[in-house]
């Protein structure tokens, strides 16, 4: 019975977080949009989309430990041939039709640049920098007009004339500055500003969640005040009054998160409290440092769960309930747990947290392992990592144990 529960439990979690998207986003491109207003964020975090198999490949071939700085998110290869374009339709930024034309106008503002280092005729860096647009393309331009505004009987009525859409370019020239790895990336919530009403919401959500550990329930972070109002956007004279910068935009997200939070499901992973951090003695005026309480809402835990599983403890009984079978299930989670502690990539995390125990055949020393995916079998059996897991396995059920997959169909 208690077992049901945990799945029941457990399937809940599974649909919360089903109804909810997130996206890895490079965590210097995310930088570039202070100040914009909420459709405009979400329009340049939809592109973050289209990036995330180039961030798995950026992994999966270890450009990470690149020494060269910046740190191109895009491959030699892929800078020559050229970056396909893309297309980010309307519809998927959760605007309602008749506000298309308000959405249009916000876009067609968008002058997204990046700041670049000019290179001399033989390649090198020199000291010279210089301001180029992200986007060679990032508009309407072939798309056209989509709604057509009639008053029909003093009513108004929007004809769709086509499905509209943005059209995306990325500029080759300077993509390994505007998507510039050198500070990782920041998973968050795929529609996180259309999901908030205040414009400050999303920039200050993208600093907790790069600050935060995926394995955290609840952690401080304390962010330099200045550095703050940069990354917001927000001009340095702004805000004379530090009264007023906590009133509409501390309290304001703050509240707007709380919201967030409420709703069914939530519309965010986290929220927060803060405290003023100021020098010596001083309470008054600009503080030095914001600390940032920060804590997972449910949908946040459920996440956690579900998807990185970095807090669920290994229950392999969801796929075998044998009694006699218990004290190898729980070796099975030992060895998984001295795995991931000992992990140095996702892929690795990945592999080893989707294993489930089968079965221990105790004549044969065979320890039967439930795959969810084909792939995982050979990173298993691969030379890098085979004679690390074989000696796991031997650690926690003897000498003579080996390996045995049962693959999906």
């Amino acid at each position: 019975m208690a077992q049901t529960d945990k799945q029941q439990q457990l399937a809940l979690m599974q649909q919360m977080v089903a109804q909810r998207s997130w996206v890895k986003t490079p965590w210097n491109y995310t930088k570039l949009s202070g100040g914009m207003s909420l459709i405009q964020q979400q329009a340049l975090l939809m592109v973050s989309e289209h990036l995330q198999g180039y961030i798995r490949k950026f992994y999966e071939l270890k450009l990470d430990k690149a020494r060269n700085t910046p740190k191109s998110l895009f491959t030699e290869h892929v800078l020559r041939e050229g970056i396909p374009p893309f297309r980010i339709y309307l519809q998927d930024l959760g605007i309602e039709p008749s506000n298309y034309g308000a959405a249009r106008k916000a876009i067609d503002e968008i002058n997204l640049q990046v700041e670049y280092t000019v290179t001399d005729e033989q390649g090198q860096p020199t000291d010279k920098t210089e301001l180029a647009n992200v986007f060679t393309t990032f508009g309407f331009e072939k798309t056209g007009d989509y709604y057509h505004y009639t008053n029909k009987e003093g009513k108004a009525d929007y004809t769709k004339m086509q499905q509209p859409y943005i059209d995306v370019k990325i500029n080759p020239d300077v993509a390994i500055w505007a998507f510039n790895m050198q500070d990782g990336y920041v998973n968050h919530l795929k529609m996180i500003a259309m999901y908030s009403t205040k414009r400050s919401t999303p920039r200050i959500y993208l600093m907790l969640m790069k600050r935060m550990r995926k394995e955290q329930t609840a952690a401080d972070v304390r962010i330099p005040f200045g550095e703050l109002k940069e990354y917001l956007g927000i001009a340095p004279n702004a805000y004379p009054m530090f009264r007023s910068f906590k009133q509409k935009v501390l309290d304001a997200v703050q509240q707007d998160l709380q919201r967030m939070a409420r709703e069914v499901p939530p519309q965010t992973d986290i929220t927060f409290t803060y405290d003023l951090c100021y020098p010596g003695r001083r309470k008054m005026g600009d503080p030095e440092a914001i600390l940032f309480h920060v804590e997972r809402t449910s949908l946040g835990m459920a996440y956690g769960i579900v998807v990185s599983k970095a807090r669920l403890p290994i229950e392999p009984d969801m796929f075998a309930t044998d009694p006699q079978q218990q004290p190898y299930r729980d070796a099975f989670g030992r060895m998984m747990a001295d795995l991931l502690s000992v992990a140095k990539t996702e892929q690795g995390r990945e592999v080893f947290q989707s294993l489930r125990f089968e079965h221990y055949d105790e004549t044969r020393h065979t320890v039967l392992v439930q795959l969810t995916d084909k792939r995982h079998y050979d990173f298993l059996e691969s030379p890098a990592v085979q004679p690390h897991y074989i000696a796991a396995l031997r650690r926690h059920f003897g000498d003579d144990a080996v390996p045995l997959y049962r693959l999906p169909k």
